[in-house]
């Protein structure tokens, strides 16, 4: 598929999805089917991109996307439309994290950046079916889907787990563990917790809210982020990186789902998107500066070329595999 040629397609696409999050702020663009269909658009797209890079058969995946989006706009029922936001949030999780590239040092940044900018992408698909859902509930679906595939993923770009050593083994169990028992923390607190924990943890939210503006999320600034920038980091050394990437799909999966929640002002998401980056990027460059030091290399290592050689990878738009 030429892509330079899809890329205003695809801008168009996300263009029309934009029309219901106008319409919840007092601007009427265009009806909602049409908002559906560029949603529908941008999603595939998506989904092509992200077959071409996994090396799945592209005629085939085109094909049944490509029906599964018509019969989305012509039977634009309640379960339908949310489950094509889900799909399409997913879709962007993944390519935040497929679509980046091995980098060294501030370069990774790029890399972070890149895979924020597909989580915009894929908000504003979401927003383009126009459906209610409850906020919380898709974005813990969106993350556990992510989070899945991206570990297979990983599996297969880095040649299973004989690729991450015992100390790679002990990051990504530690990272689950942490990643499960936040959430089940939040989850305990918000259904069985104590009215006083409830009352300090709103007034704590509500202390960072009035100094900055907006609380940044924490699974993108404390996981989804740092991940990614650890993991092109990595990669540009070695396949293990493949599995820190894995989690910084959450980055992008993240900022997919910031517009579900229609009530929440625009400026809100964008000041919380915009922390959790800057705190995501400066914890990731710490986590690499710690993997550099544990690694031991030293300047007579570098230069005799050995595990901090650049490692090479496809093309952006190629496939992986």
């Amino acid at each position: 598929m030429p892509w330079t040629a899809a890329a205003p397609l695809w801008t168009a696409g996300l263009i029309l999805a934009v029309a219901p999050l106008a319409a919840s702020k007092g601007t009427h663009l265009w009806d909602p089917w049409l908002a559906r269909l560029g949603a529908g658009g941008a999603t595939w797209f998506a989904v092509m991109l992200l077959a071409r890079r996994i090396g799945s058969p592209l005629p085939l995946v085109a094909g049944f996307s490509g029906m599964c989006i018509l019969a989305v706009e012509a039977f634009p029922r309640g379960w339908v439309l949310s489950a094509a936001a889900v799909a399409a949030a997913t879709s962007y999780g993944l390519l935040g994290m497929v679509m980046t590239r091995p980098a060294a040092g501030l370069r990774s940044l790029r890399e972070a950046a890149l895979a924020m900018v597909f989580g915009l992408a894929g908000a504003v698909a979401v927003t383009g079916y126009d459906v209610g859902v409850r906020p919380y509930r898709v974005r813990m679906v969106v993350l556990a889907l992510t989070l899945t595939a991206a570990l297979v993923l990983a599996w297969r770009l880095g040649q299973g787990l004989r690729s991450l050593g015992r100390r790679g083994t002990a990051c990504i169990v530690g990272a689950v563990v942490v990643l499960v028992a936040t959430v089940g923390y939040v989850q305990a607190i918000r259904h069985w917790g104590p009215e006083q924990v409830l009352g300090t943890l709103t007034g704590t939210n509500g202390t960072i809210r009035d100094w900055l503006g907006a609380s940044p999320r924490p699974i993108e600034a404390l996981v989804g982020f740092p991940a990614v920038v650890w993991g092109v980091a990595v990669r540009n050394r070695r396949r293990q990186g493949w599995w820190m990437s894995a989690f910084g799909s959450l980055a992008a999966a993240g900022v997919a789902t910031s517009l579900a929640q229609r009530s929440v002002a625009l400026r809100e998401v964008a000041e919380s998107t915009g922390y959790g980056f800057v705190i995501g990027c400066a914890l990731g460059l710490v986590l690499v500066g710690l993997d550099r030091l544990l690694t031991g290399l030293d300047r007579r290592s570098r230069v005799a070329g050995g595990a901090d050689t650049e490692r090479p990878e496809p093309a952006r738009v190629a496939s992986l595999v």
